[in-house]
């Protein structure tokens, strides 16, 4: 049996996802849970963008997040079986901690108590060393992006606004200090199908993405090799999606749909992986959400 501790924020269900087919698997479990940045916190990332981005950006972005459910409705699920009662299982059966900073002195202490083999991110914010560091065998993110060619936040709506549809996947990485740098150990393109409304097809891509993640944890289980290399040079970081990035992209997925859908209805292409062969890393949601359990 190994230790897994999956860090998430405001109980995203992905994490619980992971925790779930961990827990059928009978391996060790525990939980983090982010539930939010403080004021100040918020107020530095917006300042942050503002600088390196400009004002514009900035009121793109907040526009966004003021119209983000016309684009993205809650009601197309990557994980409808996750719901709160599952959520609340998972915690009563398993160690779990509410933290407003992953890097506090009680939660450092918490990992350092549950005394991790891996650390699993399910839409976590950047961490540091000082908390991944201390699983005994690594950690692994989730990226929503083709490493190397999209790094940061929001990776499929931008790459579908650039009209880069053949790049709209995801990668199992390692995690090191950089962001989104780490040795990759698979790569995927998930290409657009019959069917698939734009929420749709965003949603299947996170489900498949989790269901990557759950192989790659299947190998580590048994004790299989999995396979890292380093990310060669190039790719492009993006930042939070703006509301004209967010329409810009509909509008290409539509136009893509409508036109090109005989060429991109192929299965899904593994583009680099192990024998197995981080919907961005959550690292600028600047909402909240309040802990449960």
């Amino acid at each position: 049996m190994k230790s897994f501790l999956i860090v998430t924020t405001r109980d995203l269900p992905e994490a619980y996802f992971l925790a779930t087919a961990l827990e059928a698997r009978r391996q060790r479990i525990g939980v983090i849970n982010i539930t939010g940045r403080p004021l100040g916190t918020k107020l530095r990332v917006l300042a942050r963008l503002r600088r390196n981005r400009g004002t514009l950006y900035l009121a793109d972005l907040l526009l966004a997040r003021a119209l983000r459910s016309r684009y993205l409705p809650a009601t197309v699920m990557p994980f409808p079986e996750i719901d709160e009662a599952v959520i609340a299982s998972i915690k009563r059966r398993w160690p779990s901690h509410c933290c407003l900073d992953p890097h506090a002195a009680a939660t450092l202490q918490f990992v350092r108590d549950f005394a991790p083999d891996h650390i699993l991110l399910a839409g976590a914010p950047v961490l540091k060393p000082s908390l991944f560091a201390l699983a005994r065998q690594g950690a692994f993110n989730r990226h929503l992006g083709m490493l190397p060619d999209y790094k940061g936040s929001d990776c499929p709506v931008w790459a579908l606004a650039l009209n880069d549809a053949e790049h709209v996947g995801f990668t199992i990485h390692r995690v090191a200090e950089k962001v989104d740098a780490g040795d990759v150990i698979h790569v995927e393109h998930v290409p657009i199908t019959a069917g698939n409304s734009f929420v749709g097809y965003l949603a299947r891509l996170q489900r498949r993405a989790s269901e990557a993640f759950v192989g790659i944890l299947d190998r580590v289980i048994d004790g299989a090799p999995v396979r890292a290399w380093a990310q060669p040079r190039g790719g492009r970081f993006v930042p939070p999606a703006g509301f004209h990035t967010l329409r810009r992209a509909q509008e290409n997925f539509d136009r893509l749909v409508r036109v090109a859908l005989p060429r991109l209805t192929a299965p899904p292409v593994v583009v680099h992986a192990s024998a197995l062969a981080a919907y961005g890393s959550g690292a600028d949601r600047i909402d909240g959400r309040r802990c449960r359990g």
